[in-house]
């Protein structure tokens, strides 16, 4: 989504799940907009929930994909955190050969 900043008037594209992630907050906690940060002068952007809802029209389905990625990616994290658990043991060390001259 393409947002134009009221403060510096540069151009600059919002993240889809930052977007979804605010539609959500919209719609739970009755919102009247969503804050966009501006990423050159750090200020916050107001994006009507009009606005929202015309870009994303189906953001409900697209937000129940999003967090079923989310709880994809915390399953791999976990099972590589296990790993890492298992493997934190120290290293076996290996022989060194002897190179004698007979």
């Amino acid at each position: 989504m393409q947002i134009k900043c009221s403060h510096c008037t540069k151009m600059f594209a919002e993240n889809r799940d930052a977007a979804l992630a605010g539609l959500f907050a919209i719609h739970n906690e009755g919102q009247n907009h969503y804050d966009a940060l501006c990423p050159h002068c750090q200020k916050a952007v107001r994006v009507s929930d009009e606005r929202m809802n015309e870009t994303y029209p189906n953001w409900e389905a697209e937000y129940e994909e999003m967090m079923k990625r989310a709880a994809e990616f915390e399953k791999k994290q976990a099972s590589l955190k296990e790993q890492a658990a298992a493997n934190k043991g120290k290293p076996k060390k290996e022989k060194k050969k002897r190179k004698r001259k007979r």
